[in-house]
């Protein structure tokens, strides 16, 4: 996937409210994708959809809320024809 500057912003529930969330896909060394998820200055989590299941690779947030996210940005990239 080309990542370039290609950040969205979604909205989806954190701590039980709905919530604006930055989100800039990023690749590892190896090309896999994982996406850095931002609230204001600060990053939240970074997640990545392995074999069909959205997981946390780094923060603190729930597994539903970590799914939550992940169904945001599987219908962003539908819509918007995002492939990785």
């Amino acid at each position: 996937m080309e990542t370039g500057n290609k950040q969205f912003s979604i909205e989806a529930t954190i701590d039980g409210k709905r919530t604006q969330i930055q989100v800039t896909p990023a690749e590892t060394t190896d090309g896999v994708t994982f996406y850095k998820c931002s609230v204001g200055s600060g990053e939240i989590t970074q997640i990545r959809n392995d074999e069909g299941f959205w997981k946390q690779i780094w923060g603190d947030l729930s597994d539903e809320e970590v799914k939550s996210i992940g169904a945001v940005i599987d219908s962003y990239a539908e819509k918007n024809k995002i492939t990785s």
